[in-house]
Protein backbone atom coordinates (compact mmCIF):
# COMPACT_ATOMS: atom_id res chain seq x y z
CA UNK A 1 0.00 0.00 0.00
CA UNK A 2 2.98 2.06 1.00
CA UNK A 3 4.55 1.58 -2.46
CA UNK A 4 1.06 2.58 -4.09
CA UNK A 5 0.25 5.79 -2.49
CA UNK A 6 3.80 7.69 -2.49
CA UNK A 7 3.20 10.57 -3.92
CA UNK A 8 5.04 11.57 -7.33
CA UNK A 9 5.89 15.05 -8.74
CA UNK A 10 3.02 16.22 -11.10
CA UNK A 11 4.86 17.65 -13.64
CA UNK A 12 4.93 14.95 -15.94
CA UNK A 13 1.22 13.97 -15.29
CA UNK A 14 0.35 17.25 -16.64
CA UNK A 15 2.49 17.06 -19.54
CA UNK A 16 0.61 14.10 -20.52
CA UNK A 17 -2.64 16.12 -19.51
CA UNK A 18 -1.80 18.69 -22.25
CA UNK A 19 -1.09 16.45 -25.24
CA UNK A 20 -4.28 14.37 -24.38
CA UNK A 21 -6.14 17.29 -24.27
CA UNK A 22 -4.83 18.90 -27.40
CA UNK A 23 -6.02 15.46 -29.06
CA UNK A 24 -9.38 15.76 -27.35
CA UNK A 25 -9.95 18.94 -28.74
CA UNK A 26 -9.12 17.57 -32.70
CA UNK A 27 -11.14 14.48 -32.02
CA UNK A 28 -14.23 16.94 -31.14
CA UNK A 29 -14.05 19.28 -33.70
CA UNK A 30 -13.91 16.28 -36.00
CA UNK A 31 -17.07 15.02 -34.75
CA UNK A 32 -18.46 18.60 -35.27
CA UNK A 33 -17.43 18.86 -38.68
CA UNK A 34 -19.02 15.31 -39.13
CA UNK A 35 -22.32 15.97 -37.02
CA UNK A 36 -24.30 16.18 -40.24
CA UNK A 37 -23.30 12.98 -41.44
CA UNK A 38 -23.73 11.01 -38.26
CA UNK A 39 -25.43 12.83 -35.63
CA UNK A 40 -28.12 14.63 -37.25
CA UNK A 41 -32.21 12.88 -37.56
CA UNK A 42 -31.45 13.08 -41.34
CA UNK A 43 -28.07 11.69 -41.55
CA UNK A 44 -27.08 8.35 -42.35
CA UNK A 45 -28.00 6.49 -39.72
CA UNK A 46 -31.62 5.71 -38.81
CA UNK A 47 -31.13 6.83 -34.86
CA UNK A 48 -34.57 5.99 -33.73
CA UNK A 49 -34.45 2.64 -35.70
CA UNK A 50 -31.14 1.67 -34.10
CA UNK A 51 -32.76 2.49 -30.54
CA UNK A 52 -35.56 0.52 -31.29
CA UNK A 53 -33.65 -2.76 -32.18
CA UNK A 54 -31.64 -2.07 -29.83
CA UNK A 55 -32.58 -0.36 -26.36
CA UNK A 56 -29.48 -0.22 -24.40
CA UNK A 57 -28.64 2.78 -26.70
CA UNK A 58 -31.00 4.65 -25.27
CA UNK A 59 -28.32 5.00 -21.68
CA UNK A 60 -26.59 8.18 -23.42
CA UNK A 61 -26.95 12.39 -23.64
CA UNK A 62 -28.56 11.83 -26.69
CA UNK A 63 -32.29 10.63 -27.75
CA UNK A 64 -33.77 10.42 -31.08
CA UNK A 65 -36.31 13.47 -31.72
CA UNK A 66 -33.34 15.54 -30.41
CA UNK A 67 -32.64 18.65 -33.25
CA UNK A 68 -29.50 18.86 -35.25
CA UNK A 69 -28.46 21.97 -33.31
CA UNK A 70 -27.82 20.36 -29.92
CA UNK A 71 -25.72 17.73 -30.95
CA UNK A 72 -23.40 20.74 -32.13
CA UNK A 73 -23.84 22.54 -29.50
CA UNK A 74 -22.28 19.71 -27.33
CA UNK A 75 -20.17 18.93 -29.64
CA UNK A 76 -18.48 23.09 -29.43
CA UNK A 77 -18.73 22.72 -25.37
CA UNK A 78 -16.88 19.49 -25.66
CA UNK A 79 -14.23 21.75 -27.76
CA UNK A 80 -14.15 24.53 -25.05
CA UNK A 81 -13.96 21.77 -22.63
CA UNK A 82 -10.73 19.84 -24.12
CA UNK A 83 -9.10 23.35 -24.25
CA UNK A 84 -9.53 23.89 -20.40
CA UNK A 85 -7.73 20.83 -20.27
CA UNK A 86 -5.07 21.91 -22.26
CA UNK A 87 -4.86 25.26 -20.15
CA UNK A 88 -5.33 23.46 -16.29
CA UNK A 89 -8.57 25.25 -15.84
CA UNK A 90 -10.61 22.72 -13.81
CA UNK A 91 -9.64 19.88 -15.70
CA UNK A 92 -10.95 17.18 -13.97
CA UNK A 93 -14.53 18.83 -14.20
CA UNK A 94 -14.03 19.63 -17.55
CA UNK A 95 -12.63 15.92 -17.95
CA UNK A 96 -16.14 14.85 -16.69
CA UNK A 97 -18.14 16.72 -19.23
CA UNK A 98 -15.82 15.18 -21.77
CA UNK A 99 -16.77 11.91 -20.65
CA UNK A 100 -21.19 12.15 -21.01
CA UNK A 101 -19.90 13.83 -24.53
CA UNK A 102 -17.84 11.02 -25.72
CA UNK A 103 -19.53 7.77 -24.71
CA UNK A 104 -22.79 9.52 -25.75
CA UNK A 105 -21.34 10.01 -29.27
CA UNK A 106 -19.89 6.51 -28.87
CA UNK A 107 -23.76 5.09 -28.26
CA UNK A 108 -25.39 7.49 -31.14
CA UNK A 109 -22.69 6.86 -33.38
CA UNK A 110 -22.37 3.01 -32.68
CA UNK A 111 -23.01 1.68 -36.57
CA UNK A 112 -19.56 3.99 -37.03
CA UNK A 113 -17.56 4.20 -33.61
CA UNK A 114 -14.48 2.36 -33.54
CA UNK A 115 -11.32 1.79 -31.49
CA UNK A 116 -10.73 5.77 -31.24
CA UNK A 117 -14.08 6.23 -30.16
CA UNK A 118 -13.88 3.72 -27.05
CA UNK A 119 -10.44 5.08 -26.48
CA UNK A 120 -10.75 8.43 -25.96
CA UNK A 121 -14.04 8.16 -23.50
CA UNK A 122 -11.52 6.09 -21.32
CA UNK A 123 -9.04 8.92 -21.61
CA UNK A 124 -11.46 11.14 -20.16
CA UNK A 125 -12.92 8.96 -17.48
CA UNK A 126 -8.70 8.74 -16.28
CA UNK A 127 -8.82 12.62 -16.69
CA UNK A 128 -11.97 13.18 -13.88
CA UNK A 129 -9.67 10.41 -11.58
CA UNK A 130 -6.30 11.56 -12.19
CA UNK A 131 -4.98 14.64 -9.85
CA UNK A 132 -4.30 16.39 -12.73
CA UNK A 133 -3.45 20.30 -13.05
CA UNK A 134 -1.70 21.36 -10.57
CA UNK A 135 1.47 22.45 -12.59
CA UNK A 136 1.58 23.58 -16.42
CA UNK A 137 -1.67 25.66 -15.59
CA UNK A 138 -3.13 28.77 -16.73
CA UNK A 139 -4.62 30.17 -13.67
CA UNK A 140 -0.84 29.70 -11.83
CA UNK A 141 0.76 31.72 -14.92
CA UNK A 142 -2.09 34.62 -14.68
CA UNK A 143 -1.71 34.79 -10.85
CA UNK A 144 2.62 34.99 -11.55
CA UNK A 145 1.64 37.51 -13.52
CA UNK A 146 -0.10 39.73 -11.77
CA UNK A 147 2.26 39.37 -9.40
CA UNK A 148 5.22 40.70 -11.23
CA UNK A 149 3.19 43.34 -12.18
CA UNK A 150 2.64 44.23 -8.52
CA UNK A 151 5.89 44.71 -8.26
CA UNK A 152 7.64 44.20 -5.01
CA UNK A 153 11.10 42.29 -4.35
CA UNK A 154 10.73 39.34 -7.01
CA UNK A 155 9.59 41.31 -9.93
CA UNK A 156 8.04 39.73 -12.86
CA UNK A 157 11.46 38.11 -13.23
CA UNK A 158 11.23 36.74 -9.86
CA UNK A 159 7.13 35.84 -10.04
CA UNK A 160 7.97 33.77 -12.94
CA UNK A 161 10.59 31.97 -11.44
CA UNK A 162 8.74 31.24 -8.23
CA UNK A 163 5.70 29.97 -10.30
CA UNK A 164 8.22 27.38 -12.39
CA UNK A 165 9.83 26.24 -8.92
CA UNK A 166 6.78 25.41 -7.71
CA UNK A 167 5.63 23.27 -10.43
CA UNK A 168 9.19 21.69 -10.18
CA UNK A 169 8.34 20.87 -6.30
CA UNK A 170 5.00 20.18 -7.11
CA UNK A 171 3.47 16.51 -6.00
CA UNK A 172 0.72 14.77 -5.84
CA UNK A 173 -1.53 11.22 -4.99
CA UNK A 174 0.27 8.58 -6.57
CA UNK A 175 -1.89 6.12 -6.37
CA UNK A 176 -4.57 7.09 -9.42
CA UNK A 177 -1.51 7.35 -11.71
CA UNK A 178 -0.02 4.39 -10.95
CA UNK A 179 -3.30 2.39 -11.38
CA UNK A 180 -3.86 4.78 -14.44
CA UNK A 181 -0.44 3.25 -15.78
CA UNK A 182 -1.64 -0.10 -15.12
CA UNK A 183 -4.57 -0.05 -17.27
CA UNK A 184 -2.20 1.28 -20.17
CA UNK A 185 -0.27 -2.31 -19.44
CA UNK A 186 -3.29 -3.91 -19.82
CA UNK A 187 -4.39 -2.52 -23.24
CA UNK A 188 -0.35 -3.53 -24.39
CA UNK A 189 -0.71 -6.92 -23.20
CA UNK A 190 -3.63 -7.96 -24.25
CA UNK A 191 -3.63 -6.51 -27.64
CA UNK A 192 -0.19 -8.17 -28.10
CA UNK A 193 -0.87 -11.45 -26.35
CA UNK A 194 -4.46 -11.65 -28.88
CA UNK A 195 -2.59 -11.69 -32.18
CA UNK A 196 -0.90 -14.56 -31.48
CA UNK A 197 -4.02 -16.38 -32.08
CA UNK A 198 -4.25 -14.67 -35.09
CA UNK A 199 -2.93 -16.93 -38.09
CA UNK A 200 -2.30 -13.76 -40.21
CA UNK A 201 -0.14 -11.93 -37.76
CA UNK A 202 2.01 -15.42 -37.18
CA UNK A 203 2.69 -15.59 -40.68
CA UNK A 204 3.92 -11.71 -40.87
CA UNK A 205 0.86 -11.23 -43.73
CA UNK A 206 -1.36 -9.08 -41.32
CA UNK A 207 0.23 -5.53 -41.43
CA UNK A 208 0.18 -5.44 -45.29
CA UNK A 209 -3.40 -6.91 -45.39
CA UNK A 210 -4.50 -3.83 -43.40
CA UNK A 211 -2.84 -1.32 -45.60
CA UNK A 212 -4.15 -2.79 -48.39
CA UNK A 213 -7.85 -2.25 -46.66
CA UNK A 214 -9.62 1.32 -47.13
CA UNK A 215 -8.99 2.13 -43.53
CA UNK A 216 -5.28 2.83 -44.59
CA UNK A 217 -4.79 6.51 -45.95
CA UNK A 218 -2.57 5.02 -49.15
CA UNK A 219 -4.01 1.59 -49.41
CA UNK A 220 -2.98 1.88 -53.16
CA UNK A 221 0.51 2.51 -52.66
CA UNK A 222 1.73 -0.85 -50.70
CA UNK A 223 2.17 -2.91 -53.26
CA UNK A 224 3.64 -6.27 -53.56
CA UNK A 225 7.67 -4.67 -53.71
CA UNK A 226 6.53 -3.87 -50.05
CA UNK A 227 5.88 -7.69 -48.61
CA UNK A 228 9.03 -8.68 -47.24
CA UNK A 229 9.42 -5.47 -45.02
CA UNK A 230 5.97 -5.39 -44.05
CA UNK A 231 6.56 -8.60 -43.00
CA UNK A 232 9.31 -7.42 -40.92
CA UNK A 233 7.46 -4.73 -39.52
CA UNK A 234 4.30 -7.64 -38.40
CA UNK A 235 6.80 -9.78 -36.70
CA UNK A 236 8.88 -7.05 -34.99
CA UNK A 237 5.18 -5.48 -33.61
CA UNK A 238 4.26 -9.49 -32.61
CA UNK A 239 7.32 -9.21 -30.55
CA UNK A 240 7.32 -5.92 -28.59
CA UNK A 241 3.99 -4.91 -28.17
CA UNK A 242 3.58 -7.32 -25.48
CA UNK A 243 6.78 -6.23 -24.20
CA UNK A 244 5.64 -2.58 -23.87
CA UNK A 245 4.24 -3.12 -20.11
CA UNK A 246 8.00 -3.10 -19.03
CA UNK A 247 8.31 0.24 -19.67
CA UNK A 248 6.18 1.07 -16.50
CA UNK A 249 8.23 -0.74 -14.51
CA UNK A 250 11.89 -1.00 -15.20
CA UNK A 251 14.62 1.13 -13.30
CA UNK A 252 14.67 4.36 -14.60
CA UNK A 253 17.00 5.20 -17.15
CA UNK A 254 17.91 1.78 -18.24
CA UNK A 255 18.88 0.86 -22.09
CA UNK A 256 15.99 -1.86 -22.09
CA UNK A 257 13.17 0.99 -21.07
CA UNK A 258 14.54 3.17 -23.66
CA UNK A 259 14.82 0.68 -26.54
CA UNK A 260 10.94 -0.21 -25.64
CA UNK A 261 10.03 3.82 -25.11
CA UNK A 262 11.63 4.39 -28.22
CA UNK A 263 9.59 1.00 -29.74
CA UNK A 264 6.26 2.46 -28.63
CA UNK A 265 6.50 5.75 -30.11
CA UNK A 266 6.94 4.02 -33.40
CA UNK A 267 4.51 1.56 -32.98
CA UNK A 268 1.97 4.72 -32.52
CA UNK A 269 3.74 7.38 -35.06
CA UNK A 270 4.05 4.49 -37.65
CA UNK A 271 0.07 3.74 -37.07
CA UNK A 272 -1.26 7.30 -36.84
CA UNK A 273 0.83 8.10 -40.41
CA UNK A 274 -0.71 5.05 -42.43
CA UNK A 275 -4.09 3.85 -40.79
CA UNK A 276 -6.99 5.93 -40.21
CA UNK A 277 -7.03 5.75 -36.22
CA UNK A 278 -4.73 8.75 -34.90
CA UNK A 279 -6.36 9.73 -31.89
CA UNK A 280 -6.07 6.42 -29.75
CA UNK A 281 -2.39 6.12 -30.65
CA UNK A 282 -1.70 10.14 -29.89
CA UNK A 283 -3.46 9.69 -26.69
CA UNK A 284 -1.70 6.39 -25.75
CA UNK A 285 1.73 8.31 -26.72
CA UNK A 286 0.20 11.23 -24.04
CA UNK A 287 0.88 8.63 -21.06
CA UNK A 288 4.45 8.82 -21.80
CA UNK A 289 5.91 11.11 -20.12
CA UNK A 290 4.32 10.00 -16.39
CA UNK A 291 6.13 6.52 -17.55
CA UNK A 292 9.53 8.66 -17.79
CA UNK A 293 8.56 10.66 -14.77
CA UNK A 294 12.02 10.09 -13.22
CA UNK A 295 14.05 10.63 -16.61
CA UNK A 296 12.29 13.90 -16.83
CA UNK A 297 11.97 15.36 -13.81
CA UNK A 298 15.92 14.23 -12.35
CA UNK A 299 17.39 13.44 -15.54
CA UNK A 300 15.98 16.71 -17.63
CA UNK A 301 15.00 19.21 -15.27
CA UNK A 302 17.47 18.43 -12.39
CA UNK A 303 14.33 18.41 -9.83
CA UNK A 304 15.19 15.90 -7.04
CA UNK A 305 13.10 12.68 -6.88
CA UNK A 306 10.19 12.34 -5.42
CA UNK A 307 7.79 9.29 -5.36
CA UNK A 308 8.94 7.30 -8.68
CA UNK A 309 6.44 5.42 -10.39
CA UNK A 310 7.46 2.65 -8.41
CA UNK A 311 6.95 3.69 -5.31
CA UNK A 312 9.58 5.67 -3.49
CA UNK A 313 10.37 8.05 -0.63
CA UNK A 314 7.60 10.49 -1.19
CA UNK A 315 5.17 10.96 1.64
CA UNK A 316 2.75 7.59 1.60
CA UNK A 317 -1.50 8.26 2.32
CA UNK A 318 -2.57 6.35 4.49
CA UNK A 319 -4.90 4.75 1.57
CA UNK A 320 -6.26 5.05 -1.79
CA UNK A 321 -8.76 7.03 -1.34
CA UNK A 322 -12.42 7.75 -3.33
CA UNK A 323 -10.77 8.22 -6.56
CA UNK A 324 -8.20 5.42 -6.06
CA UNK A 325 -10.96 3.00 -5.17
CA UNK A 326 -12.83 3.75 -8.37
CA UNK A 327 -9.86 3.80 -10.12
CA UNK A 328 -9.07 0.25 -8.80
CA UNK A 329 -12.44 -1.22 -9.34
CA UNK A 330 -12.30 0.05 -12.77
CA UNK A 331 -8.96 -1.44 -14.15
CA UNK A 332 -10.44 -4.63 -12.31
CA UNK A 333 -13.73 -4.89 -13.76
CA UNK A 334 -11.70 -4.32 -17.16
CA UNK A 335 -9.25 -7.22 -16.55
CA UNK A 336 -12.24 -9.52 -15.59
CA UNK A 337 -13.72 -8.85 -19.06
CA UNK A 338 -10.68 -10.14 -20.16
CA UNK A 339 -10.18 -12.60 -18.19
CA UNK A 340 -14.11 -14.16 -18.91
CA UNK A 341 -13.88 -13.51 -22.57
CA UNK A 342 -10.55 -15.22 -22.80
CA UNK A 343 -11.84 -18.07 -20.90
CA UNK A 344 -14.91 -18.70 -23.47
CA UNK A 345 -13.90 -17.53 -26.34
CA UNK A 346 -10.31 -19.44 -26.75
CA UNK A 347 -9.24 -18.35 -30.13
CA UNK A 348 -12.56 -17.45 -31.86
CA UNK A 349 -12.81 -13.99 -33.06
CA UNK A 350 -15.63 -12.18 -31.38
CA UNK A 351 -17.40 -8.82 -32.25
CA UNK A 352 -15.63 -6.01 -30.94
CA UNK A 353 -18.72 -3.95 -30.70
CA UNK A 354 -21.93 -5.26 -29.58
CA UNK A 355 -24.75 -3.05 -28.19
CA UNK A 356 -25.94 -5.42 -25.40
CA UNK A 357 -22.76 -7.68 -24.75
CA UNK A 358 -24.92 -10.17 -22.24
CA UNK A 359 -22.77 -13.30 -23.05
CA UNK A 360 -20.21 -11.23 -20.68
CA UNK A 361 -22.14 -9.87 -17.32
CA UNK A 362 -18.79 -8.16 -16.74
CA UNK A 363 -18.93 -6.14 -19.99
CA UNK A 364 -22.92 -5.51 -19.50
CA UNK A 365 -21.87 -3.95 -16.40
CA UNK A 366 -19.70 -1.54 -17.87
CA UNK A 367 -21.41 -0.78 -20.79
CA UNK A 368 -24.68 0.09 -18.14
CA UNK A 369 -21.99 2.70 -16.88
CA UNK A 370 -20.82 4.38 -20.15
CA UNK A 371 -17.89 1.91 -20.36
CA UNK A 372 -16.97 0.37 -23.69
CA UNK A 373 -13.47 -1.22 -23.52
CA UNK A 374 -12.27 -3.97 -26.11
CA UNK A 375 -8.31 -3.92 -26.11
CA UNK A 376 -8.40 -7.06 -28.78
CA UNK A 377 -6.71 -4.54 -31.44
CA UNK A 378 -6.14 -6.27 -34.98
CA UNK A 379 -6.50 -9.72 -34.13
CA UNK A 380 -9.84 -9.44 -36.26
CA UNK A 381 -7.91 -8.78 -39.52
CA UNK A 382 -7.95 -12.50 -40.40
CA UNK A 383 -12.04 -12.18 -40.44
CA UNK A 384 -12.60 -8.72 -41.36
CA UNK A 385 -10.03 -8.38 -44.34
CA UNK A 386 -12.47 -6.81 -46.74
CA UNK A 387 -11.15 -4.53 -49.22
CA UNK A 388 -14.50 -2.73 -51.09
CA UNK A 389 -14.41 -0.67 -54.11
CA UNK A 390 -17.39 1.42 -55.68
CA UNK A 391 -18.39 2.22 -58.49
CA UNK A 392 -21.38 4.06 -59.80
CA UNK A 393 -22.58 5.52 -63.30
CA UNK A 394 -25.43 7.42 -64.58
CA UNK A 395 -27.71 5.35 -66.19
CA UNK A 396 -29.51 6.05 -69.29
CA UNK A 397 -33.15 6.38 -70.30
CA UNK A 398 -32.65 3.08 -72.35
CA UNK A 399 -31.06 1.19 -69.07
CA UNK A 400 -27.42 1.86 -70.23
CA UNK A 401 -24.64 3.71 -68.55
CA UNK A 402 -24.02 6.78 -69.29
CA UNK A 403 -20.85 7.88 -67.58
CA UNK A 404 -18.91 7.25 -64.98
CA UNK A 405 -19.10 9.41 -61.68
CA UNK A 406 -17.05 9.99 -58.73
CA UNK A 407 -17.84 7.07 -56.10
CA UNK A 408 -16.74 9.36 -53.38
CA UNK A 409 -19.42 11.45 -53.40
CA UNK A 410 -22.44 8.74 -52.60
CA UNK A 411 -19.60 6.90 -50.87
CA UNK A 412 -16.94 9.04 -48.58
CA UNK A 413 -13.79 7.43 -47.66
CA UNK A 414 -13.45 8.97 -43.87
CA UNK A 415 -12.80 6.17 -41.13
CA UNK A 416 -16.66 6.28 -40.00
CA UNK A 417 -17.91 6.14 -43.75
CA UNK A 418 -15.96 3.25 -44.28
CA UNK A 419 -17.45 1.40 -40.84
CA UNK A 420 -20.54 2.10 -42.46
CA UNK A 421 -20.03 0.63 -45.65
CA UNK A 422 -18.79 -2.25 -44.31
CA UNK A 423 -22.83 -2.89 -43.26
CA UNK A 424 -23.71 -2.76 -46.93
CA UNK A 425 -21.06 -5.96 -47.80
CA UNK A 426 -22.20 -7.83 -44.36
CA UNK A 427 -18.47 -7.51 -42.86
CA UNK A 428 -20.49 -5.98 -39.75
CA UNK A 429 -19.08 -5.11 -36.70
CA UNK A 430 -22.15 -4.75 -34.21
CA UNK A 431 -23.67 -8.20 -33.60
CA UNK A 432 -27.06 -8.50 -34.82
CA UNK A 433 -29.78 -11.06 -36.11
CA UNK A 434 -29.93 -11.46 -40.12
CA UNK A 435 -33.03 -9.32 -39.66
CA UNK A 436 -31.57 -6.63 -37.87
CA UNK A 437 -28.85 -6.47 -40.11
CA UNK A 438 -31.19 -6.50 -43.54
CA UNK A 439 -33.27 -3.53 -41.75
CA UNK A 440 -30.06 -1.41 -41.04
CA UNK A 441 -28.59 -2.02 -44.45
CA UNK A 442 -31.98 -0.88 -46.38
CA UNK A 443 -31.41 2.25 -44.11
CA UNK A 444 -28.41 2.71 -44.92
CA UNK A 445 -29.08 2.76 -48.45
CA UNK A 446 -31.57 4.82 -48.37
CA UNK A 447 -30.08 7.47 -46.54
CA UNK A 448 -26.45 7.39 -48.54
CA UNK A 449 -29.47 7.90 -51.73
CA UNK A 450 -30.82 10.83 -49.67
CA UNK A 451 -27.79 12.32 -49.03
CA UNK A 452 -26.33 12.45 -53.04
CA UNK A 453 -29.57 13.67 -54.13
CA UNK A 454 -29.04 17.02 -51.67
CA UNK A 455 -25.94 17.76 -53.36
CA UNK A 456 -27.07 16.34 -56.74
CA UNK A 457 -30.79 17.35 -57.10
CA UNK A 458 -31.20 16.45 -60.51
CA UNK A 459 -28.63 13.88 -61.50
CA UNK A 460 -30.92 11.51 -63.13
CA UNK A 461 -31.07 7.48 -62.48
CA UNK A 462 -27.71 6.18 -60.02
CA UNK A 463 -26.65 2.91 -59.97
CA UNK A 464 -24.03 1.93 -57.00
CA UNK A 465 -22.25 -1.32 -57.56
CA UNK A 466 -19.51 -2.74 -54.74
CA UNK A 467 -16.44 -4.68 -56.19
CA UNK A 468 -15.91 -6.92 -52.91
CA UNK A 469 -12.87 -9.13 -52.07
CA UNK A 470 -10.60 -10.35 -49.34
CA UNK A 471 -7.15 -9.01 -48.91
CA UNK A 472 -5.39 -12.09 -48.28
CA UNK A 473 -1.86 -13.32 -48.50
CA UNK A 474 -2.37 -14.86 -52.17
CA UNK A 475 -4.61 -11.80 -52.91
CA UNK A 476 -2.02 -8.96 -52.04
CA UNK A 477 -2.58 -8.01 -55.41
CA UNK A 478 -6.96 -7.41 -55.04
CA UNK A 479 -7.32 -9.20 -58.74
CA UNK A 480 -10.41 -11.49 -57.56
CA UNK A 481 -12.94 -8.99 -57.09
CA UNK A 482 -16.91 -9.82 -57.06
CA UNK A 483 -19.23 -7.17 -58.45
CA UNK A 484 -22.01 -6.67 -56.32
CA UNK A 485 -25.24 -4.00 -57.44
CA UNK A 486 -25.65 -2.36 -54.32
CA UNK A 487 -28.89 0.07 -55.41
CA UNK A 488 -30.16 1.97 -58.48
CA UNK A 489 -31.82 5.44 -57.68
CA UNK A 490 -32.89 8.56 -59.33
CA UNK A 491 -32.52 12.04 -58.24
CA UNK A 492 -35.19 13.81 -58.72
CA UNK A 493 -35.59 17.79 -57.73
CA UNK A 494 -33.70 17.03 -53.99
CA UNK A 495 -35.02 13.69 -53.36
CA UNK A 496 -33.98 10.41 -53.51
CA UNK A 497 -36.61 7.33 -55.44
CA UNK A 498 -35.19 4.55 -54.87
CA UNK A 499 -35.64 1.85 -57.66
CA UNK A 500 -34.00 -1.16 -57.03
CA UNK A 501 -31.62 -2.71 -53.79
CA UNK A 502 -29.29 -5.77 -53.49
Amino acid sequence: MERLTADILALPLDIGRIIVGGVLFVYFLNTLRQARDFSDPDGLIDHALLCRLFPLLRISLFQPGMPGWLFRAVFVCACAAALMVVAGFHPRAAGAFLFLAAFSALRWNVLASYLDDAMIHIFCLWLVLLPVGSTLNLPDLLAGVVEGAGGGATGEGGAAASVTDAWLAATVPGTVPRIFLANLALVYLVAGIYKFTSPMWRDGSAMHSALRMPIAHTPGFWTLRWRIPLQLVTWAALVMEPLFPLIFVLPAGSPAKWLLVAGAVIFHLGIVLTLKIPYSNLAMMGALPLALSPEIMQGWLGAPGVGGMGGGPGVAASGPGPDGIVALALVGLVAAQVVWEAANTGRRLRPRYSASGWDNPVRALLWMVGIFQSYRLFDWVDARNYHVRFEVTRVGEDGTPAGALDPDALFPRSMRHLLLRSYLVGNIWMRMSPGQLERVRRSLLVRHARRYARTHPDAGTIEAVAIVQRVTRDNLELTRGERRLMMRFTCRGGRAIMDSQE
